[in-house]
């Protein structure tokens, strides 16, 4: 029956392209990126994306990802970004100056307030509101861009992207408070390689087995390993990726969305979930403690991302 609703999920994605925002799908059913269009339309109209090879709106894929790895609604963090993009805060100086970080604190909920009336597209779920963490994670990312798009740059020369992943994934500040980001390094590299923005990124690194994700593998009965560690995330996004190739984790994330179109009920995707014990249960992943200190361990060999990332000859 898993192979069933896994081939059943994909084409209701496929299918329900047009009516839901997140699933962006060309007219070849590719996948274009989250960053493609969020959905929202601009107080001018347009649509609110960003351009990867654009090293603004590069900047601002790396501070949606730092304010996903928080805790809050989604659309917290879509909004954000769309404010940053439209008021032009995009320039590194502009954040390493603790006086502007501080007024823009100041300001958080009137501007929140703003870009969520004056941007249409996209129905919040929850009055739209920006962490304080937010900027100091910006100040984070601006004190050490030159580090992260030097790494990004010689990942792609040696078409191996373990240097980034080290890079980024060691920054203390870009999750919760102080805590490191992880859960979302792979939404970077699906982003990047969703607008070819960076070369031979493997498509296995790109899967975001976040809370909703792993929740959905649990009801369709795809096993993955608890994400405690650099290594652990990216064997739960290869597995992803064996199961949804370039459709990435989307199908997943759009699981419970679809449940009423794929004719299914709690009890029929329960009889795929084996029996745990109750302590088995998966932690919300929107605690950011379970990225950091989640205690336990996979009982299997140890693996280097070098094991898992597999690598191809650069493209001329």
């Amino acid at each position: 029956m898993k192979k069933e609703l896994i081939d059943k999920l994909i084409k209701t994605v496929i299918a329900k392209k047009d009516s839901i925002p997140y699933i962006n799908l060309d007219s070849s059913n590719k996948y274009l990126g989250w960053t493609y269009d969020f959905g929202l339309k601009t107080p001018n109209g347009e649509p609110m994306r960003l351009n990867l090879n654009e090293e603004s709106d590069l900047f601002l894929l790396f501070v949606l990802a730092s304010a996903w790895s928080k805790t809050g609604p989604w659309e917290n963090a879509a909004y954000f970004v769309t404010y940053l993009k439209l008021s032009a805060k995009t320039d590194k100086e502009y954040w390493l100056l603790d006086a502007n970080i501080e007024k823009e604190k100041a300001s958080k909920e009137k501007n929140a307030k703003h870009v969520s009336e004056t941007c249409l597209g996209i129905k919040a779920r929850k009055k739209v509101s920006f962490r304080k963490d937010y900027f100091a994670s910006i100040k984070v990312l601006a004190s050490n861009w030159d580090k992260i798009t030097q790494s990004l740059n010689d990942s792609e020369n040696q078409n191996n992207f373990e240097e980034f992943i080290k890079v980024i994934s060691e920054l203390a500040g870009l999750g919760a408070a102080e805590n490191k980001m992880r859960i979302k390094i792979p939404l970077i590299l699906r982003e990047l390689r969703c607008q070819n923005a960076y070369k031979n990124i493997a498509g296995k690194l790109c899967c975001v087995p976040d809370a909703r994700v792993i929740q959905a593998c649990k009801e369709l009965g795809i096993d993955l390993p608890i994400v405690n560690s650099t290594e652990s995330l990216f064997k739960a996004s290869a597995i992803i990726y064996e199961n949804f190739g370039d459709l990435y984790d989307i199908p997943l994330f759009a699981f419970e969305d679809l449940k009423e179109e794929l004719g299914l009920t709690r009890s029929q995707t329960e009889e795929n979930i084996e029996p745990k014990n109750p302590s088995d249960n998966v932690k919300p992943i929107e605690n950011i403690k379970r990225e950091e200190n989640t205690s336990n361990n996979i009982d299997q060999p140890k693996k280097t991302l070098q094991d898992l990332i597999v690598k191809k000859g650069r493209k001329k």
